[in-house]
């Protein structure tokens, strides 16, 4: 007998959801593509038989299954969207059928399950205009005292309006996401249809990542850059949301390492929500006694948040660390007595340089000097504004100066000298040329 043969036998007698589930799985060993999707197709076509038969007998919420299941099949073995959305839709079919029998018995809970799946599985095809479909039902019955029933019907209501872009509303998501957690996903027959349901909560999920703005947290550190072991000193983390979206449930820790001592401040940051834009922030502070032997520390204090955005989706992130270098003496006065030192240094370097009169020389030391007082200026605000990177680019600048100012000097000394005996020179010569010439006048006027 062949695959299709006993597939065939095996769906012609099964009234279960799990004999189709296991005549799928059979697919899966067949190896070779080209024999599989033949197989899938001619399975597609057995469970179509099958189902069909099942809505004739008026076994609607089976026949849904098999709808859904072929769906399934399609979606794994065929890659055929167009058709695995029409099965989609037969099966919604079939369960809105299936809800007026469950309504018969009495099964308020079931009907409202049925027909909630059958919106879900509409939804998931697209089709996101479900709330006629639902009206008609709700109207004809009374839900208001099955409390599990009403909140089935709500879901498919909560993500047709979650998605609206003209409204969109994140939160509707949420709440039939915590609805299918809290009813569908254990009611039967809504349980049979998990994957279903779930599919669709996720469809909406995409459908509002394309239109919804989300929130970026940083964290911006403020303190003295001119920190000595044993001095007090102000810490401040400010947590800023830099993104277009809401940042809700923020909890932020900033760990303070066991070298540094808290004299006040909490290490934590908790606020319900943050808009674009606005900022919450934690002052310490902080104090470290001891060095440890060293001469200078690099104190590393990391924060790290967790939050919801507008979908509620938990984010926990790091915002990275400050980094606080901590020394034994206060490198503001330890620069800026090494910066008077070289500043006197080059001025005398610079001094013999300005005494020399050659013109050409002029533009050439009127320049050094301008560097010499703009570097000086530069380097001396850096320090003033604890930019101690920046400061040491300078006095840098400054002992190279020192370096090849000297030589320079005495360079263009010795240029201005053998200039000055040069235009000596030249005035000897023309004053000698001048008696010649007029030595040959007074012999041709003799002549």
């Amino acid at each position: 007998m062949s695959f299709v043969n006993e597939l065939f036998e095996r769906l012609s007698k099964s009234t279960t959801a799990n004999d189709v589930q296991e005549a799928l799985t059979s697919l899966s060993s067949i190896q070779d593509p080209t024999k599989r999707a033949r197989a899938a197709s001619e399975t597609i076509t057995l469970i179509e038989k099958y189902a069909s038969e099942l809505m004739e007998r008026g076994q609607f919420k089976n026949a849904a299954y098999q709808y859904f299941s072929g769906a399934q099949l399609i979606q794994r073995f065929l890659s055929d969207p167009n058709s695995e959305n029409q099965w989609l839709r037969a099966s919604a079919d079939a369960l809105t059928k299936a809800s007026q029998e469950h309504i018969s018995w009495g099964d308020l809970l079931g009907g409202a399950a049925c027909v909630a799946i059958a919106s879900l599985l509409k939804i998931q095809t697209g089709d996101w205009d479900v709330n006629q479909h639902l009206d008609a039902f709700i109207k004809a019955q009374d839900f208001s005292a099955d409390q599990a029933a009403t909140a089935c019907l709500y879901i498919p209501y909560d993500l047709a309006g979650a998605v609206n872009p003209e409204n969109p509303n994140p939160s509707s998501l949420q709440r039939a996401s915590d609805y299918v957690e809290t009813y569908l996903l254990s009611t039967k027959p809504a349980a049979m249809f998990h994957e279903g349901i779930r599919r669709a909560v996720d469809t909406a999920r995409q459908q509002l990542m394309n239109f919804v703005k989300f929130p970026k947290l940083r964290a911006i550190y403020e303190y003295d850059h001119d920190i000595i072991f044993g001095e007090q000193f102000k810490f401040v983390v400010k947590l800023e949301n830099i993104g277009e979206g809401i940042a809700s449930g923020i909890s932020a820790v900033i760990t303070i390492p066991s070298i540094l001592t808290t004299v006040s401040g909490s290490n934590a940051i908790s606020v319900p929500q943050l808009e674009s834009g606005a900022h919450a922030q934690a002052e310490f502070a902080l104090i470290c006694s001891s060095g440890e032997g060293k001469e200078e520390l690099t104190v590393e204090v990391p924060t790290n948040v967790e939050y919801q955005d507008i979908l509620m989706n938990k984010i926990s992130i790091s915002l990275g660390s400050a980094k606080i270098i901590i020394r034994s003496e206060k490198q503001a006065t330890k620069l800026l007595d090494q910066l008077k030192s070289l500043e006197s240094d080059v001025s005398k370097a610079l001094s013999p340089l300005k005494s020399l009169t050659a013109s050409e020389l002029q533009p050439l030391i009127t320049g050094l000097d301008s560097i010499l007082s703009n570097i000086v200026t530069i380097t001396k605000n850096n320090i003033q504004e604890g930019d101690f990177s920046g400061s040491a680019i300078g006095i840098n600048q400054l002992e190279q100066m020192q370096v090849f100012i000297s030589p320079l000097a005495n360079f263009l000394k010795e240029y201005s000298d053998h200039s000055l005996q040069a235009i000596k020179s030249l005035q000897v010569t023309k004053e000698k040329a001048e008696n010649l010439v007029k030595t040959l006048k007074e012999i041709e006027e003799q002549l």
